[in-house]
């Protein structure tokens, strides 16, 4: 059994990794890094034998093979790619990369290197969607027509800090910059990518009621056109007075399946022509997949149900056996692109955007120097900070 040692940036997200990584043999937890001295000090408690380091670098360059970035979410491609040149294998929480140039920036070093890239979507594994993929893949749905998918989640303006209280990305950042969550799942059940959007928001009507002026879209929505001719409408919000939640429907040629608003352990599923159906069918997905090992962890299987379980086992399994990872670069790279162009198309009134695909280094020739951000636009808004 090849043993893999890890290295985690980030202790808060992060560290819903690293508790796991121990669980699976021959698989340890080398080193850490974390910027909060609250986290700091927590790790030092609770695991003073695990080294503990001051920089990226100095944790890049302790005896490990593979490195967990869940730090700054604008940092993750910058992270990722100096990771990959140190010769360390990357599984990156969300989202990809925050510029067209860092994902060209970031193609280049996947391809260069040969190194093992996942980008950790939980939304992909958590139950219902696995249950959605299966039945999408099936073929029992027929040909793919449209799907909707939504990511809801109520984050309070004030939480949006750093911990030494300068601007974090939550507070400035588009909503719909996040939209891998809501995307991914269904570029798993169509096998499809995307080739255009638009997109319009809504404005900062609740960053405003907090007193604070960031321009960041409180809630955006993106309609994608994929390749096949298929159309997705995306949506995501962090400030809305909803719980949270994942939220798809799927429509094919041949049926049709949505979870429930409420009680989102539910499926409800039409098929056309399946003779043991009469309407709408509704069940509780059981899980098609690690299901007795993550029963068997129980809590310690982590976050979103079992879903950060298997995105370890996922990208331990390719680092053991060479296979390529279920979400790698090129995948994440589709799921994270529609959420910068469908910003950039609400900024100019509904203007269609193609979808660039970073495989073909001619498209990547044209993005290399694509460095746009919505930050500056927030800077410009005094410092966010409450009026």
């Amino acid at each position: 059994m090849k043993e893999i040692r890890f290295g985690v940036l980030g202790l808060c997200r992060g560290w819903q990794y690293g508790k796991l990584i121990p669980g699976f043999e021959g698989c340890s937890v080398a080193a850490v890094c974390d910027h909060s001295p609250a986290y700091q000090e927590r790790h030092r408690r609770n695991h003073p034998d695990i080294p503990l380091c001051d920089t990226f670098e100095e944790l890049l360059a302790a005896d490990i093979d593979a490195v967990v970035i869940a730090g700054y979410c604008t940092e993750h491609a910058p992270q990722a790619v100096q990771a990959l040149r140190a010769g360390k294998h990357v599984l990156s929480e969300v989202t990809a990369f925050h510029t067209l140039a860092q994902g060209v920036a970031l193609a280049r070093v996947v391809d260069e290197t040969g190194l093992t890239y996942m980008m950790g979507a939980n939304s992909l594994f958590i139950l219902g969607v696995e249950e959605m993929v299966h039945l999408a893949r099936s073929g029992r749905l027929g040909e793919f027509m449209y799907a909707e998918a939504e990511y809801v989640h109520n984050l309070p303006i004030p939480f949006k800090r750093h911990f030494d209280g300068s601007i974090h990305w939550r507070l400035w950042q588009p909503c719909i910059y996040y939209c891998t969550h809501s995307l991914s799942p269904v570029l798993r059940m169509t096998g499809d990518r995307p080739v255009s959007v638009v997109g319009m928001d809504t404005g900062d009507k609740i960053a405003r009621e907090w007193g604070y002026t960031t321009g960041r879209a409180d809630l955006g929505v993106g309609l994608v056109k994929m390749a096949s001719g298929g159309v997705v409408r995306v949506m995501v919000t962090f400030a809305n007075s909803r719980l949270g939640g994942h939220f798809y429907k799927y429509y094919g040629t041949k049926g049709c399946m949505e979870n429930d608003r409420i009680h989102q352990d539910l499926l409800h599923v039409r098929e056309r022509d399946n003779p043991l159906t009469d309407g709408w069918v509704t069940y509780a997905p059981r899980r098609r997949y690690l299901a007795k090992e993550i029963a068997t962890l129980g809590a310690p299987s982590g976050a979103h149900g079992g879903a950060d379980y298997v995105i370890l086992y996922e990208f331990v399994k390719a680092l053991r056996d060479g296979a390529p990872s279920p979400l790698g670069f090129y995948e994440a790279a589709d799921a994270t692109i529609p959420g910068i162009l469908a910003h950039r198309s609400a900024r100019e009134g509904g203007r269609p955007f193609a979808v660039p695909d970073l495989r073909d280094e001619a498209v990547r020739k044209e993005y290399e120097n694509d460095d746009w951000s919505p930050l500056a636009d927030a800077m410009r808004r005094s410092d966010m900070a409450p009026s």
